[in-house]
């Protein structure tokens, strides 16, 4: 399995979210910023904005569903849905805007 460290974690700022954001953090040893872009309402526009913003390498986004499913699946082509607490990792040519899913996590997975 593919386990990259992100450069930087981008939250939505709303308390739930920012949590999530600040444990991953604290094992992924990252910074994190908040972006109102995150919040619900999230979508492909706003995922440019803050790809624009918050130059990284590896970029890790924490935000709300259904927005993330949506997204992932506008990417990918996937037909999925992301769990509370899921996570998915995400291959994105810059170019094409076109991404392929290198896998999915359950939030049990994290769980021992």
């Amino acid at each position: 399995m593919v386990r990259p460290r992100p450069d930087l974690i981008v939250t939505s700022p709303l308390p739930r979210a920012a949590q999530t954001a600040e444990i991953a953090a604290d094992y992924l040893k990252a910074k994190v910023r908040k972006d109102e872009s995150l919040a619900p309402g999230f979508g492909r526009n706003k995922l440019r904005i803050v790809v624009k913003r918050h130059r990284a390498n590896i970029l890790m986004l924490v935000g709300h569903e259904p927005d993330f499913t949506n997204v992932i699946s506008g990417l990918t082509g996937a037909s999925l849905k992301l769990s509370k607490a899921g996570v998915a990792l995400i291959d994105v040519d810059p170019e094409s805007e076109e991404g392929k899913l290198l896998w999915l996590l359950p939030p049990k997975i994290g769980k021992k």
